[in-house]
């Protein structure tokens, strides 16, 4: 799998998060279209469902420890 820019992935999280602002959405909702994207976008991908859920739970846990970390 290429490697993408990390900073180019910043900007478009930054951009999603604008628009679920603007359109007031709540969790339950910003979440299933964020998965919808990453479902479709590894299926593009040829990432196999086991790749998938690997990425996503790295996400989890890294994300995790961000927030410990803050809390701190």
């Amino acid at each position: 799998m290429k490697m993408p820019d990390q900073d180019r992935v910043i900007d478009i999280v930054r951009d999603m998060e604008k628009i679920f602002d603007r359109m007031s959405a709540v969790y339950h909702e910003t979440f299933c279209a964020a998965l919808y994207v990453a479902v479709v976008s590894a299926n593009e991908m040829g990432m196999d469902k086991q790749s998938f859920l690997d990425h996503c739970e790295k996400l989890f846990d890294n994300d995790k420890g961000i927030l410990a970390k803050e809390l701190q």
